[in-house]
């Protein structure tokens, strides 16, 4: 198991219950990279269109249980990036936190997130959300 160091940075907000501002990861001899999730079925249909929220709760379940099949867990997860269409609002963008929230509780030691980027459009309509992963163990 990866030995795992979280650093905040008190000169910005402290989001330390979803993720650190730096993280030192050592002793690891696996990494496990979990490219972009949308809930995307395998007939190419959203089940939450135009719902960001109702999309990240399927994307979070997908990858757990992918990450899971791989022989991780969600403690082993090191990095995390966010990819939000324009039109994410603050709402849904604070439900969608809390939903992560939720979902890294039990990890003591948050991962870090990558640049949180918005944009016009992802690969099928109606979808708002993707997200990537980086596990260490």
């Amino acid at each position: 198991m990866a030995t795992k160091q979280a650093f905040n940075n008190p000169q910005l907000p402290d989001f330390s219950q979803v993720f650190s501002w730096g993280l030192k990861v050592s002793d690891f001899s696996e990494v496990f990279f979990v490219t972009g999730h949308t809930d995307c079925s395998p007939e190419f249909i959203t089940q939450h269109p135009n719902d960001p929220v109702g999309q990240t709760q399927v994307v979070l379940q997908q990858m757990k249980e992918l990450i899971e099949s791989a022989g991780f867990s969600i403690d082993d997860i090191v990095r995390t990036d966010w990819t939000f269409t324009n039109d994410v609002d603050n709402e849904q963008f604070s439900q969608i936190a809390a939903l992560w929230q939720d979902y890294l509780a039990e990890v003591e030691v948050k991962p870090a997130t990558g640049t949180l980027r918005y944009v016009q459009r992802l690969g099928m309509e109606g979808l708002m959300v993707e997200y990537e992963m980086m596990l260490a163990r």
